[in-house]
């Protein structure tokens, strides 16, 4: 796991250095720099040691001409089958690194490499031969990669606040990026103007000045299969077992993000199977004070009897976490506008890790995507149901009623009351809206009130590139759930708050239930191996059981949560208060400050659930502060960050 960065056309030993520099909390063991002549380019790269933690394993690295070089972010988990094959071929190494290997796929196969790559990666090649930057990113999207490229120079790194190193990259929001409904951006767009993102399964090529990008990689949908449930349940451990056996190669000591859930559990089962050594396993909850408002299941004592049936150490913490110092400072190791407290739990949980001097955590993301796990999946499919028996009359009735409800006390909150509301504000909508709207920030009615100018909810990035999705296959309705959380929830937004907020506490994290061979695997079934009557991950927990208590393979459905409400309310009210609505609120360009104070009134009231609305506002607003105030210019981290007047 390290930091990448790059310049063509303008290369600089200063500039490529500082955009290095600004990563330095990606690769706090190693760093170097490297600049050409021919077409002005430079690499940079921070290193976290995670394989070959020798000298050796020093990048950028180059084949023994000096024609070709590389800065690499990430892990090939089959790099030593690679290494066989390419030293069956004559080629010989000089390392144990994945980098040299990845580097002389490149040499023997061309752009063709990345099919037979399996990893999490986000890498560029210099080619002094053709003269020509080769760049890509995993299949998933589990490594950042973004760029800036106009006539006179490209420029890349795995962060933004890397790239403002350079004088040649602008810095400045992108309103028509920033009006969307969601609590993330959706590449190649990230909320910088002229900034983007390389989108997951995409590579590009920089010669000459000229960009160009492609697709190398989709998740093919057949629903279609003849094999047997019985083989299909062996078929789905055996690339279980081999996907978590893979991630677990490193010359570092290896954990795991434990929650207690179904898919970290699973994980933790089939660590064991690979290693005698000690397997630290972290848990976070949080304090009852924290909870009035949203009381969360208690996911410690599921982790706890997972890691004492597995022989874990187990590390579990209670924390009260100083949200109004948190919320800024992963606000900035995000670089994007993306707004989930999940991110705060993130850097706590792996920051313990670093404490403790554990590397690397294997963690749960993809499980719900790939497997059929959200709540809002099944609610969609019930939805259904609704529409087809319950009169459009009575559903009116229904919905103008619910609307109607409070959603919480001045003390405590009402969930079932606020799940209830959730589900009848969409039920009634097509497929595509239902399914967008059951996990919006803003709702459609909320979207068109809050932002200034005259865009349409459905005629919004975020609207658009989802309807794409949806209508590029004839698949089930689940399918395309499942197909659209893999390509764009999972990427977009679990994956990118994972990286980003592990990365600030010097942690690798790795997802093993994202393997591209799984994803392939899911997407050739029927729906019914995802979601059966109300059964969810029904292939998923049938591999399970054999691994797992029954009451950790079918426990209730627990979110990756934060006490959310109880910060809007409690530490977090002030800075509510003074940065959203008010006369120098800086993204007043975008939002309409009377829409927000209303949403802020009737979430105090009771009235309606707008917390997770207004962590999105005020996630934006202190992202704003972050890079684009006077102060934010100079910044070189998060403790920069003022929220000054």
């Amino acid at each position: 796991m390290c930091g990448i960065a790059g310049i063509a056309g303008a290369g600089d030993l200063r500039v490529v250095g500082a955009m290095a520099s600004a990563q330095q909390h990606r690769g706090p063991d190693d760093a170097g720099v490297i600049v050409f002549d021919e077409e002005r380019v430079a690499l940079a790269h921070r290193r976290l040691s995670i394989l070959d933690l020798s000298p050796a394993g020093h990048q950028p690295m180059s084949n023994k001409t000096g024609t070709v070089w590389i800065t690499f972010n990430g892990e090939i988990y089959n790099y030593k089958e690679i290494r066989r094959e390419l030293m069956g071929r004559g080629v010989t190494f000089v390392s144990n690194s994945d980098t040299e290997v990845l580097l002389a796929a490149y040499e023997a196969w061309g752009e063709e490499c990345l099919t037979r790559l399996n990893g999490m990666f986000a890498f560029a090649i210099y080619d002094r031969r053709q003269r020509k930057i080769f760049a890509a990113r995993d299949r998933v999207g589990i490594k950042p990669l973004y760029y800036f490229s106009d006539k006179c120079c490209f420029v890349f790194a795995s962060e933004v606040k890397a790239l403002f190193a350079s004088p040649d990259v602008p810095r400045e929001p992108d309103y028509e990026a920033l009006r969307t409904p969601a609590r993330f951006q959706i590449s190649p767009y990230t909320g910088f103007k002229n900034i983007f993102k390389l989108p997951p399964g995409h590579m590009l090529t920089y010669s000459h000045g000229k960009l160009n990008v492609r697709e190398y990689w989709r998740p093919i949908v057949t629903e279609q299969t003849h094999i047997s449930e019985p083989e299909l349940v062996d078929r789905l451990d055996t690339l279980l077992n081999s996907a978590v056996e893979s991630q677990m190669v490193a010359d570092v000591p290896v954990g795991l993000f434990l929650s207690g859930g179904l898919d970290s559990s699973i994980i933790a089962a089939l660590m064991r199977r690979y290693t005698t050594q000690d397997i630290h396993a972290f848990t976070i909850r949080f304090a009852d004070a924290d909870q009035r408002y949203e009381k969360m299941p208690d996911d410690s004592r599921y982790a706890r009897q997972v890691a004492e049936r597995y022989g874990l150490v187990y590390h579990e913490f209670e924390i009260e976490p100083d949200v109004e110092e948190l919320l800024p400072k992963l606000v900035w190791h995000l670089d994007e506008p993306l707004s989930d407290p999940a991110a705060i739990n993130t850097y706590l949980i792996a920051k313990a890790a670093r404490d403790q001097n554990i590397l690397v955590l294997l963690n749960g993301m993809g499980g719900d995507e790939i497997f059929g796990g959200y709540r809002k999946q099944l609610a969609c499919l019930r939805a259904s149901a609704y529409r087809q028996f319950i009169p459009g009359l009575l559903r009116e009735a229904i919905e103008s009623g619910m609307r109607r409800l409070p959603v919480a006390t001045r003390t405590r909150g009402l969930r079932t009351l606020r799940w209830a509301k959730r589900f009848f504000s969409f039920a009634s909508l097509n497929e595509l809206d239902r399914f967008l709207a059951s996990d919006l920030s803003l709702s459609p009615i909320q979207f068109e009130q809050v932002f200034k100018g005259a865009i349409d909810y459905h005629d919004s990035y975020f609207y658009k590139a989802q309807e794409a999705i949806f209508a590029e296959t004839d698949a089930n309705y689940l399918t395309k759930m499942c197909l659209n959380d893999t390509k764009v929830f999972l990427p977009e937004h679990n994956l990118t708050y994972s990286d980003k907020a592990t990365m600030a506490a010097g942690i690798e994290s790795r997802p093993p239930l994202t393997d591209h061979r799984l994803i392939e695997f899911m997407f050739q079934l029927p729906p019914d191996f995802r979601i059966r009557g109300t059964q969810q991950k029904v292939l998923l927990k049938k591999v399970a059981k054999q691994y797992l208590p029954h009451n950790v393979v079918y426990r209730p459905k627990a979110a990756f949560g934060s006490p959310l409400r109880a910060w809007i309310r409690g530490p977090l009210s002030e800075m509510v208060h003074d940065l959203l609505g008010g006369p120098d609120m800086r993204t007043a360009e975008l939002y309409d400050r009377h829409a927000i104070q209303r949403l802020i009134a009737r979430d105090s009231e009771g009235v309606e659930d707008n917390a997770l609305v207004i962590w999105t506002l005020l996630t934006v607003e202190l992202w704003h502060r972050a890079y684009f105030s006077r102060e934010s210019e100079a910044a070189s981290g998060p403790a920069k960050m003022l929220l000054r007047a």
